[in-house]
């Protein structure tokens, strides 16, 4: 049997892609890039980590995988695009052979302007599902794996020698005081530190997710549910590292249910003295929280319940609906009104989060 055979049978398809990122060469800092343009074209390409999956489904869609977590973080600062080209049980040499003959996929990298990238675990996984304890063709295949992944990463860069590129390392889905961690950690440091050395090639960003999920894998990984695929804790945390290498900072946009409508002001959480308000598909704020956000801005405006337009510095502002009376309060269209006094406003509709940007990152 297997390092892996004591999980069900019907887990190993998704072992394929479970464990990919982790050693800190180069580390998340290191590469320095030409900022991203204000529309992003984001490309997510491999495995099933990359498809999501180990996050529940929501409407049929991995929502909370780490590719679309990041999207989102995209999304408070413009427009953006994701293409989710993640396929589940995918190794480095399949992903080899796409790049040639899968011209959809070369379309989207060449115009890409951020690029991840996670492949590895399936090497690993189907190595030992073929060839339990099989040594010899474990090493056989991370030799292979070593020359694939250089070899994709210089494809990518053929493609697109400026986007921003982050690959993933392999992660060990077991906690150290298990046995099978030990079994694999010999395999999992040798397609690490082939990520490592291709990466520095090809002047692309390693995620750590190795050493950020080690101790962690009962947080960070479904092995309660024998899947040792990342759960939305993990997935959350890969595209954390991502976004702060990115941004300098991070802001948990979760798919959840019954989620209330956030605030995101110039990237960062803004506390409210109350709430905002969704109606008719416009966010709404009291008047004095909308004055108070514009301070120093906002010199004077006029409006009246129930119009749908008011004035804002002298200039008349159409309304996408009408101005409200709530509790006695009016409240005012949000997206308008920072819109009228020069700020970016951008709605992420699937995490109800509205992000206003009154200067420049």
């Amino acid at each position: 049997m297997g390092i892996l055979g004591r999980l069900h049978p019907t887990r190993l398809l998704l072992l394929l892609v479970c464990l990919t990122l982790a050693i800190p060469t180069p580390t998340l800092a290191a590469i320095h890039r030409p900022t991203l343009p204000e529309r992003v074209d984001y490309v997510a390409i491999g495995d099933s980590i990359t498809a999501g999956w180990g996050s529940p489904a929501i409407d049929g869609m991995r929502r909370n995988g780490f590719a679309s977590q990041l999207h989102r973080q995209l999304l408070t600062r413009g427009p953006a695009d994701l293409h989710n080209l993640g396929v589940p049980g995918l190794t480095s040499g399949q992903f080899l052979f796409l790049l040639d003959h899968w011209p959809e996929a070369s379309a989207v990298i060449k115009h890409a302007d951020l690029i991840t990238l996670s492949l590895g675990g399936n090497d690993i996984i189907w190595t030992d599902y073929k060839s339990p304890g099989d040594t010899a063709k474990m090493r056989d295949a991370l030799s292979k794996y070593e020359g694939n992944i250089e070899a994709i990463l210089a494809k990518i860069r053929d493609q697109n020698p400026a986007a921003r590129l982050f690959v993933l390392e392999v992660y060990n889905p077991f906690s150290p005081d298990d046995s099978r961690h030990q079994a694999l950690s010999e395999y999992i440091q040798w397609a690490n530190e082939s990520i490592a050395m291709a990466a520095n090639t090809h002047e692309a960003t390693v995620v750590p997710t190795a050493s950020l999920f080690l101790d962690h894998e009962k947080e960070y990984i479904n092995l309660a549910n024998n899947d040792i695929h990342p759960n939305v804790a993990g997935h959350t945390r890969i595209a954390e590292q991502i976004s702060h290498a990115l941004f300098g900072h991070f802001n948990r946009l979760v798919i959840a249910p019954d989620m209330k409508p956030t605030l995101l002001w110039n990237g960062k959480p803004k506390k409210l003295n109350a709430p905002l308000l969704v109606e008719n598909d416009t966010v709404y704020l009291a008047a004095d929280q909308v004055a108070a956000l514009h301070k120093g801005v906002l010199k004077k405006w006029w409006f009246r319940v129930g119009l749908w337009w008011m004035h804002v510095n002298g200039q008349k502002v159409k309304l996408p609906s009408p101005v409200l009376l709530v509790d006695g309060h009016p409240y005012l269209p949000l997206r308008a009104v920072s819109l009228a006094l020069g700020a970016k406003v951008y709605w992420i509709e699937d995490s109800q989060t509205i992000s206003v940007m009154t200067k420049k990152e």
